[in-house]
């Protein structure tokens, strides 16, 4: 009977062990260590000015191409439900859309190279960079915690 008494405190004991290991500390949100939260962090502020950066060369490129970006995305819209020779626009608009289209394929693919590159500077690897990104949009406390960093 007296060993039945202490497997139970044993057993209350690993029990407590085991919750406190699963459960994620207030100083660290997400489970992610410092390095790789200020990481992330860091390469968060210089994606964004790069996303800007890139951003605004699509739009120069589709008003280049005598659209607005209004009149673009509407077109794109239509484009992905239908044939483009059945989309609602000007021959002259479906022509300057495929000249701009290309031009924003071309900064989109470069653009990932440079984020890509740009967040494997900063040591995350990508998957590790979204894995905290997806913990982040869910996480007001993770939220915070990057917040600070970037300041």
């Amino acid at each position: 009977m007296r060993f039945f008494k202490k497997n139970h405190v044993f057993t209350a004991i690993a029990l407590a062990f085991v919750f406190l290991a699963a459960t994620p500390l207030k100083a660290n949100p997400g489970g992610f260590s410092d390095e790789e939260l200020q990481q992330f962090a860091n390469a968060v502020v210089q994606v964004i000015s790069i996303q800007q950066e890139g951003q605004n060369e699509m739009i120069a490129a589709i008003e280049e191409h005598e659209l607005s970006v209004q009149r673009f995305n509407e077109i794109n819209m239509q484009a992905q439900q239908m044939p483009l020779e059945e989309v609602e626009a000007t021959e002259e608009e479906l022509e300057n859309f495929e000249k701009a289209s290309e031009t924003v394929e071309e900064v989109q693919i470069q653009l990932e190279g440079v984020l890509i590159g740009t967040i494997e500077e900063e040591g995350l690897s990508i998957e590790k960079y979204e894995e905290i990104m997806a913990e982040y949009q869910q996480n007001p406390e993770l939220q915070q915690r990057i917040q600070e960093m970037m300041e």
